[in-house]
């Protein structure tokens, strides 16, 4: 099966079932339709999507097992993140995440 499109306004036409052996093409901009002669390849089935928001949800990190009080949020555990270096002379770049707020604090050398 092709595609098809529709000869008044040049949109494509969706094959919708009228029956068990018979098809129509419907053009869903101008409501223009005809008979579809051929097998259906593609069925048309509506997933009905979930509901938002309708649970409680308790955001932690699972990577957070350092043991670092947030400055921010008072939560005992952080997550380590090592994002390398950028020039071969200076440290590795690491920040401590906290595992329940997210909010990052660098540690190692402090500059004033």
């Amino acid at each position: 099966m092709s595609l098809k499109f529709c000869p008044k306004c040049s949109n494509i036409l969706i094959p919708e079932r009228i029956s068990e052996k018979e098809f129509v093409e419907k053009c869903s901009y101008c409501n223009y339709s005809r008979k579809f002669n051929g097998k259906m390849l593609i069925m048309k089935n509506k997933i009905p999507k979930e509901k938002i928001g309708t649970k409680i949800v308790e955001e932690k990190n699972e990577f957070a097992t350092y043991h670092n009080k947030c400055k921010k949020c008072g939560y005992d555990k952080a997550q380590i993140i090592d994002l390398g270096i950028f020039y071969s002379d200076e440290d590795n770049l690491i920040m401590l995440k906290c595992g329940k707020c997210g909010w990052s604090e660098r540690i190692g050398k402090k500059f004033s």
